[in-house]
């Protein structure tokens, strides 16, 4: 180090604030303070364990001795490698890792969405993968390292999107929820220090299209279309022409009269019967044809009063159990010992409005149905959202409340009005 006397004689101050770092590595190794080569070996292993931190996959021993694990390849798709000794898979994985920059939203998608169901459902998975293909599939940002993406890329890609569909507030959600879930996930394994998509600002009032409440007509079933439904329906009913799943026109009627969701019908059991309650606790997965332990959302359990027209329903199916010899402690719209197909439900209501004459209407409009009835009956708001399962009473009001009367009926209540 430089010792030099200035000039008053005096030997001088080092500052360390000045002080070269190779100077104070030699001085210290050059005392036997420290080991370079120690200190080097330990900032290595520690940046390898970093590179390998970013590997969310396991890494395990093969039958044959081989060290394995799963990376996604140049197509976004998932692909097994294997290396002779664990250190060489480790060295293989952290040279994949230190070439990082080249990570992209395409080669990363196939792992969040992976890493994405374990916490969702699989429906909203699938309307993910439905948005992803739509919006994303064919978009050159998303094969741009993710390294490289800045605010200004995103907002001019969003606002290009927004405008080249048209969206309004509730698809730019669900497009704009994987952009940034996305993102966040690159940010969590490391790839990226912050989320670029923190700093995007959208003026929703400005360029998102306004929505607008669909024609009452169109989302629900009126009174004369209900017991047209419900003729058809008794018909398929009593002359079996369901012979695998005979019990699917109750199923269709029973929604009507409970407001269950499809999935919810499929599921319950006799045992979910308390009284005049039925307790909805558990809903069929369409994806994979298992029944959860849970409804949709975070609302749980709740009680729906099972009115003398549902009862009629369920007396019936316990009959026609019976009648073909089927356990009737089990699901109580199914002929075996599986729930009754999300299918057979679905496709049934289109089969009988097309029977009966009228557009097509799903099962969700059956539950629109059974709300409106509710309201326009005089049912307290709050009451309603708990029976069908709402979290807040404006989901309730804003998309599941329609007027049911015909044109005619709506003049002559305005008229009764200012009678």
């Amino acid at each position: 180090m430089n010792n030099r006397i200035n000039n008053t004689g005096m030997m001088p101050v080092i500052d360390k604030n000045h002080i070269q770092v190779d100077e104070l590595l030699r001085h210290l190794e050059d005392n036997n303070i420290i080991s370079v080569d120690d200190i080097v070996n330990d900032m290595n292993k520690k940046r390898r364990q970093k590179l390998l931190d970013k590997h969310t996959y396991s890494i395990f021993e093969g039958s044959d001795g081989r060290w394995k694990t799963h990376i996604i390849d140049a197509n976004g798709k998932r692909k097994l490698i294997a290396k002779p000794t664990l250190a060489e898979l480790e060295d293989y994985l952290c040279s994949l890792y230190m070439g990082s920059d080249a990570v992209t939203m395409a080669s990363l998608y196939p792992e969040w969405i992976e890493y994405k169901a374990l916490k969702v459902s699989s429906g909203t998975i699938t309307r993910t993968k439905t948005d992803w293909n739509k919006y994303y599939k064919d978009s050159a940002i998303i094969n741009k390292p993710i390294t490289e993406i800045k605010k200004i890329d995103l907002d001019r890609w969003v606002h290009e999107v927004i405008k080249e569909y048209g969206m309004n507030n509730h698809q730019y959600i669900g497009f704009h929820a994987i952009l940034k879930q996305l993102l966040d996930y690159a940010v969590d394994l490391g790839l990226i220090e912050k989320n670029p998509d923190d700093e995007l600002k959208i003026e929703k009032k400005r360029v998102l299209k306004r929505e607008h409440k669909k024609s009452d007509h169109t989302q629900v079933y009126s009174d004369s279309e209900i017991a047209q439904l419900q003729e058809v329906a008794w018909d398929d009913f009593n002359n079996k022409r369901h012979p695998v799943h005979q019990l699917t026109p109750l199923a269709v009627m029973f929604m009507f009269y409970t407001g269950l969701r499809i999935g919810e019908v499929c599921a319950i059991r006799y045992e979910d019967i308390e009284e005049d309650e039925l307790i909805v606790r558990r809903t069929y997965c369409i994806s994979d044809h298992t029944v959860l332990d849970h409804t949709k959302g975070t609302f749980g359990d709740r009680r729906v009063p099972l009115i003398s027209q549902a009862m009629e329903l369920i007396n019936c199916a316990a009959e026609r159990q019976i009648e073909e010899g089927v356990s009737s402690d089990g699901y109580i719209f199914s002929m075996n010992d599986d729930p009754i197909l999300y299918s057979s439900v679905s496709k049934a209501f289109y089969s009988y409005c097309k029977k009966i004459g009228i557009e097509p209407k799903s099962s969700h409009k059956a539950r629109k149905t059974f709300v409106s009835k509710l309201i326009d009956a005089g049912v307290n708001v709050n009451t309603t959202r708990q029976i069908v399962g709402h979290q807040d009473e404006r989901t309730t009001l804003n998309n599941y409340c329609y007027d049911r009367s015909s044109k005619a009926e709506k003049y002559s209540k305005i008229a009764k009005a200012f009678s």
